[in-house]
């Protein structure tokens, strides 16, 4: 990977205490994306000095890494490397992920150029993965955009809709009209935000990335706690099933 000052893009990843998977990440990025990057931030929101170890070497004098303590969350360690960005463009990744062909930034610079309404340019694959672990995404009509093949995304979920913090090429105009992100309550409420703002997605046929991570989500306190509440309901509504089965079997009898 080459750097620039005359490049448009920054590259910010996010990490939380998962290095072997992000120095995957920082590997297949600087192998395969073939778009001069002016500098690179990173937030390591699991307060690990390591990050600095597995940068690639030629990064490092282009590269700051945040090492939080306490943790931020995601979103407010967006906001952190965010506010930094002086550059256009941001290509949005986090640390979880591998890329695999060349190419993908600057077909993701050709839509988003000819296209302001677009939100970001998704690169997984959709067949592969989408239609796998997201069933509730579907593609639109196949269209052309200055040569690269892309598909709008179509979601069955009004929750979720065109934004994601999966890896990405987006403005950094479209984030401030969010931001800070931390105000939202989560990516959910990012999503429907951003919808409401008609703000959309397209995701590139000749895709780019994979996800390395299943499974292995960092889950905070507040998502935690958001899993012990559904959890009580769920046993209540479990309880309550049982009791009215035994309510209906005794007024039977």
């Amino acid at each position: 990977m080459q750097f620039s000052k005359e490049s448009q893009i920054t590259l910010v990843v996010t990490s939380c205490g998962r290095l072997d998977l992000l120095k995957t990440t920082l590997d297949s990025f600087d192998r395969y994306n073939t778009a001069p990057i002016r500098e690179v931030f990173i937030t390591e929101d699991a307060g690990d000095e390591g990050v600095a170890g597995i940068l690639p070497a030629h990064w490092k004098e282009h590269c700051t890494i945040f090492v939080n303590r306490p943790k931020l969350g995601q979103l407010a360690s967006i906001d952190l490397a965010y506010g930094q960005v002086t550059t256009p463009y941001i290509f949005h990744c986090e640390d979880d992920w591998e890329f695999y062909r060349p190419g993908f930034v600057e077909d993701s610079m050709t839509i988003l150029e000819a296209r302001p309404e677009i939100l970001q340019i998704w690169l997984r694959s959709y067949n592969h993965d989408l239609r796998v672990h997201s069933p509730y995404i579907h593609l639109g009509a196949r269209e052309i955009v200055d040569g690269v093949a892309c598909y709008p995304l179509i979601s069955d979920k009004p929750e979720w809709q065109g934004f994601s913090l999966n890896p990405g090429l987006r403005r950094l105009e479209d984030y401030r009209l969010c931001a800070p992100f931390a105000g939202h309550g989560g990516e959910k409420a990012l999503s429907q935000r951003y919808s409401q703002l008609n703000r959309d997605a397209l995701i590139l046929e000749a895709d780019a990335v994979m996800h390395t991570g299943f499974g292995l989500h960092v889950q905070t306190d507040v998502e935690r706690e958001r899993k012990a509440r559904r959890n009580r309901r769920e046993q209540i509504k479990f309880a309550l099933f049982l009791l009215l089965g035994v309510c209906i079997g005794w007024f039977i009898n």
